[in-house]
């Protein structure tokens, strides 16, 4: 996930002018695909208004371990659980006054929810109540920029503004071994391989793999992006935790990476001339979704990298961030300056 200020490169305007450049030149080549109709096969649950608090827009968003509730970081420095069916609120918005939430992750028994926050600290929250569960994690004296739970709830893993990850005793809130510092800016994401062994993280113009038990990188970075001024703006771990998959910006570039020779899989894959800003595996791991801002959704096919499916909702949003649900059945994506959404993929209608 990205911090917002990344995607004022893009006007509305010039998304619109993208999506029809993009549908014509795949037409020229015999490659055109579907664009299908938010009213068939895209269903934007969220209603007019979309999620977020009022006057205010979600950054960043997370789907509890059940699908069931989503947690948004909002512009306003709240952090807020939404019902995903009725897409509704749930209680108040958690507040810590004079602090900004910047990224939030649930613990897999979805029980507690972590919040990042700009003083430098993460906050731990009981869902059900709200309340804050024990002292704040200490990471640093600047914005903690991203957070994330271990598949066991165990370990917490940070991501700073100053360039570096961490790894935290959730029971101790100490820190675990050496920082992890990537160079080459802040790191701005972390994620854990589905077995929790491995630590991927997003910095700019690359990503990295980590050992997590002596917080070694293993081999060179990866993901780097042709040309080198286009950036990694999202990383994902297949459900078998052998593949990357990397988004870029510049020309939406979706690439995947074996995990173990850090060596590119198959062919890149092309949104266009936009900026890829969010990748994510389907459950069964067969297939790809991203959001692009050009306001799409475009579905790949792992095994072929050749692409599926657009989906073109209506106005066109400006996707930023987008979180996939456990099912892999419903999206939730943020866009610039505007609510948070919640879409009906209807994926297996487009899988063969």
């Amino acid at each position: 996930m990205l911090d917002l200020t990344r995607s004022a490169r893009r006007s509305q305007s010039l998304a619109a002018f993208l999506i029809v450049l993009l549908v014509a030149s795949l037409v020229s080549v015999g490659l055109a695909v579907p664009v299908a109709r938010a009213a068939t096969d895209l269903v934007v649950h969220s209603g007019g208004n979309g999620l977020g608090g009022r006057g205010d827009y979600p950054d960043k968003l997370a789907f509890s371990p059940s699908g069931k509730v989503l947690a948004t970081a909002d512009s306003d420095g709240s952090a807020r659980l939404w019902n995903v069916a009725t897409r509704r609120q749930i209680g108040a918005p958690i507040i810590v006054k004079g602090v900004l939430v910047l990224d939030v992750a649930f613990r897999p028994d979805g029980k507690v929810l972590a919040t990042a926050d700009s003083d430098g600290t993460v906050r731990l929250w009981n869902v059900a109540t709200h309340r804050q569960v024990s002292a704040p994690i200490i990471v640093s004296r600047v914005r903690v920029l991203g957070v994330a739970f271990s598949p066991d709830g165990k370990v917490l893993a940070t991501a700073g503004i100053g360039g570096s990850a961490r790894l935290w005793d959730v029971a101790t809130r100490r820190q675990i071994g050496a920082a992890m510092t990537p160079g080459g800016g802040p790191v701005h994401a972390v994620t854990f391989s589905p077995n929790g062994k491995i630590l991927g993280t997003d910095s700019e113009f690359s990503a990295q793999l980590w050992d997590v038990a002596t917080q070694r990188q293993t081999g060179k970075p990866i993901g780097s992006l042709t040309p080198v001024n286009d950036a990694v703006m999202a990383v994902a771990f297949s459900p078998d935790g052998k593949v990357l998959a990397t988004a870029g910006d510049g020309n939406g570039y979706v690439q995947l990476w074996n995990v173990t020779t850090h060596r590119q899989i198959g062919r890149t894959m092309s949104a266009g001339m936009t900026d890829a800003y969010a990748v994510a595996f389907t459950p069964d791991g067969k297939s790809l979704v991203s959001t692009d801002t050009d306001g799409t959704i475009r579905q790949f096919d792992v095994a072929t990298q050749r692409q599926i499916r657009v989906l073109a909702p209506k106005g066109a949003p400006e996707f930023i961030v987008a979180a996939l649900s456990p099912n892999g059945k419903i999206l939730a994506t943020t866009q610039f300056l505007g609510p948070a959404q919640v879409w009906n993929l209807g994926l297996r209608k487009a899988l063969r």
